[in-house]
């Protein structure tokens, strides 16, 4: 006994079904219909007129950290907030004074690397020295600088 081939249209609205997400347009164009036709045949799959039709399921979000403890974690390898903040930004205004005085200009990822550089000198400071992360940091955005100045972007 032989079955009926199956038309584009169903051919489209079974893979629409088990594909929600895929991109009506191109899912249109690997059945050979119009993707006018494919956005109609996708609203009916999605109102349940054809088959049924369920959202893929959702991916579990990981639980969101207690920000408390995470504040507090932070404070013994960065010291208060508000500390390194002041120093941080004392630097920062220094070393834009100075530019400016000398009219020295620097490129975006220059000045970022620096800045970047001074938030982790203040880390150091202000907090726990013997974080190897502070120190690895600092020398990360320094060859950042050397190596786009050597033709090595990244």
């Amino acid at each position: 006994m032989k079955t009926a081939a199956k038309s584009k249209s169903q051919k489209f609205m079974e893979y629409i079904m088990d594909h929600p997400l895929a991109k009506v347009g191109t899912v249109a164009k690997k059945f050979g219909i119009t993707p006018a036709l494919g956005y109609q045949l996708r609203r009916k799959v999605i109102n349940n007129q054809i088959g049924v039709f369920a959202p893929p399921e959702m991916v579990p979000m990981p639980p969101v950290p207690d920000v408390n403890a995470t504040l507090d974690a932070r404070a013994q390898n960065y010291g208060k907030f508000k500390d390194g903040a002041e120093l941080m930004q004392s630097l920062k205004r220094s070393m834009a004074a100075h530019a400016a005085k000398h009219d020295k200009t620097f490129a975006d990822d220059q000045w970022e690397a620096l800045e970047m550089i001074v938030h982790k000198i203040g880390r150091i400071v202000n907090g726990n020295p013997d974080v190897t992360d502070h120190w690895v940091d600092i020398a990360g955005y320094a060859t950042l600088i050397a190596d786009r100045l050597e033709g090595r972007a990244r």
